[in-house]
């Protein structure tokens, strides 16, 4: 391989690395291992270096032949998907014959370069998950190959993600199709302060369809009323408000990449959120969703749901108080033409130059057809509403192992006499699990779902609109400052940004 090869393909990697914040590291998703996915999203150190813009060869598209042996499929990623995932990699080898070859990375930043560097030297993995930075950024620089020849969208198994896949279109062409969302951030509480304090419930208001910024806003005004050591909402910025607008911060459309900041419905958003801190209503963003009820003056929590609810229930039951956590969509913008909200998803991608096109097709469809498996997911439900009371399997004075005995059913140690220790269990009730399926689920046809591509390009881009007093959507919501003045600053440097990527775009 030439030298100067070698030193783009570092580059390349370099930029890769840059705009790998946020999403980076993040933890396996729920369904994909059987456990919780963590909101606490690991943010590795980023570079904010600006090095010369490489970009790959254009991927080949190849003909696969369906009849050829899976194999082996040689994975990237940052953390032991074999181990977390036993079950369906077992279940890869029995129903398709394939296995996988994994290679763990130490964090988000490295797994970048080392993708740079693999398809350099024309050794790719033959699939890698999907991250923030992969669209548009690394899709712009030729690091992943079109899957349009390989998946139909129209098929029964893609029911409800065509319309979610067409967000991620570039070009013309698919490179990514997700096997699962999530349901990024929501409105979490504990309806028993709600009940105590003589508030309308927002679970009611949800059901009449009264959910919107303005009840939001009344019930923190009351809340913070009566105390001033309340504190009506915090967590998450300004993103997930502007998303319930209908309208994307940065949008990428197929062939065009859009900068909405001068949109009326972003700045009406903004300015919503501005008053919501002069009123002093809002808190300082980011609290631990273990600690943040614990004391009883915060009202909302905006929060990754599945993660803050199994936090907060653990904490709150340790501490012996009374609880009963629910979580929401965020409110509905009171001016729009339909319920929006903010979601992530999961899935994988092919990097350019894999060799083993048709076993990464087959890992992709396994684990779509895992997902939305009838029994699979009347198992989930099952699981996950299962109130009944979970046992240690070990017995708390003499350790007598109930799992080998096979005799968990019993409530009393059989050997010494001593009741069984009761181990923590947050299930969700029949209402809340529905409510979560719904922000998951598209062919529920609850929500119009959109996924903002602000996150998709390099970390400069990234810190002007969040992560500090001065940033777009963090200042005006947790510091008081002015969006519009915020945006007169920022803007063209954003558009200095999102020409380069526009620029490739139309080359591409």
């Amino acid at each position: 391989m030439k030298k100067n090869r070698i030193a783009a393909v570092l580059a390349a990697a370099t930029i890769l690395a840059a705009s790998g914040c946020g999403n980076s590291g993040r933890a396996p998703a729920t369904g994909e291992t059987g456990q919780t996915a963590s909101a606490a999203q690991t943010e590795a150190a980023v570079t904010t270096e600006n090095p010369a813009n490489v970009i790959f060869t254009e991927a080949e598209v190849k003909e696969i032949d369906e009849n050829q042996p899976t194999g082996t499929v040689k994975l990237l990623i940052y953390y032991d998907l074999v181990g977390a995932s036993a079950d369906l990699v077992d279940l890869f080898e029995s129903r398709y014959g394939g296995t996988i070859d994994q290679e763990i990375c130490s964090s988000g930043n490295a797994y970048f370069e080392r993708l740079g560097t693999l398809v350099a030297a024309d050794s790719s993995p033959d699939i890698t998950r999907y991250e923030w930075a992969s669209f548009p950024h690394g899709i712009s620089r030729n690091m992943y190959t079109p899957i349009d020849s390989y998946i139909d969208l129209d098929s029964d198994l893609w029911v409800g993600m065509k319309d979610i896949a067409e967000q991620f279109r570039y070009n013309g062409k698919h490179y990514y199709v997700p096997y699962m969302l999530s349901s990024n951030f929501a409105i979490n509480y504990n309806r028993r302060v709600i009940e105590e304090y003589g508030l309308t419930d927002p679970m009611e208001l949800y059901r009449n369809g009264e959910w919107t910024w303005d009840t939001f806003r009344d019930l923190l005004r009351k809340w913070c009323d009566i105390s001033p050591d309340h504190i009506g909402y915090t967590g998450v910025g300004a993103m997930s408000f502007i998303a319930t607008t209908g309208t994307k911060i940065i949008d990428v459309q197929d062939t065009e990449i859009i900068n909405n900041l001068n949109s009326e419905k972003i700045v009406r958003c903004m300015e919503y959120l501005e008053d919501l801190y002069r009123q002093g209503l809002t808190g300082t963003g980011y609290v631990d969703p273990g600690e943040a009820f614990v004391d009883g003056n915060t009202l909302f929590l905006g929060m990754e749901p599945v993660w803050t609810y199994g936090a907060a229930c653990e904490s709150l039951y340790k501490k012996n108080i009374e609880y009963d956590m629910v979580f929401l969509p965020f409110p509905r913008d009171p001016n729009a033409d339909n319920y929006y909200i903010a979601y992530d998803s999961f899935g994988y991608m092919i990097p350019a130059g894999a060799k083993n096109i048709k076993g990464a097709i087959d890992w992709i469809t396994l684990n779509r057809e895992e997902k939305t498996d009838p029994e699979n997911v009347a198992k989930e439900k099952a699981e996950q509403t299962d109130s009944s009371s979970k046992y240690y399997g070990k017995c708390p004075e003499c350790k007598y192992s109930f799992v080998e005995n096979n005799t968990e059913e019993l409530t009393e140690c059989p050997n010494c006499g001593a009741a069984r220790k009761v181990k923590f269990n947050a299930y969700y009730s029949e209402e809340q699990y529905d409510i979560l399926q719904d922000m998951i689920t598209p062919e529920n046809g609850k929500f119009v779902m959109l996924f903002d591509n602000v996150n998709g390009f390099n970390a400069d881009l990234g810190a002007m609109f969040q992560g500090g007093d001065e940033s777009l959507l963090d200042g005006p919501l947790w510091a008081g400052a002015s969006f519009t003045q915020l945006r007169e600053s920022y803007y063209y440097p954003i558009e200095t940004i999102l020409d380069d990527y526009r620029e490739k775009l139309k080359n591409s």
